[in-house]
């Protein structure tokens, strides 16, 4: 039997980003989270440090993330804000993985 921790407690990486601020690391777990603006997912990434850190959601990040098997390497770079079809700003990031590398 191996024991979990329901929540992570992990640093937010993507709070004040610059365009081609980076992080990767293996890709854990996906929580839910509550924020003051509702529900929210968040990713969990070890990174090589062993540190864990968390990537709140956007919709960019959601449709990429739902490719993704937990356990893989990922790299996840910001591009900066760009406008979305209905003219709101939205961050776009790019999401790349590698399924061979495992934790």
């Amino acid at each position: 039997m191996a024991r979990k921790k329901a929540i992570e407690m992990a640093d937010i990486w993507n709070k004040n980003l610059n365009d081609g601020d980076s992080i990767e690391g293996f890709y854990t777990k996906k929580e839910v989270a509550k924020t003051r603006f509702g529900e929210s997912e968040k990713y969990i990434i070890e990174t090589k440090d062993g540190e864990k850190k968390a990537i709140f959601s956007s919709a960019s990040l959601v449709r990429q993330f739902a490719n993704i098997p937990t356990g893989c390497y990922v790299w996840v770079t910001y591009k900066g804000k760009e406008q979305s079809k209905n003219g709101q700003m939205v961050k776009v990031f790019e999401v790349e993985y590698d399924d061979e590398v495992r934790k």
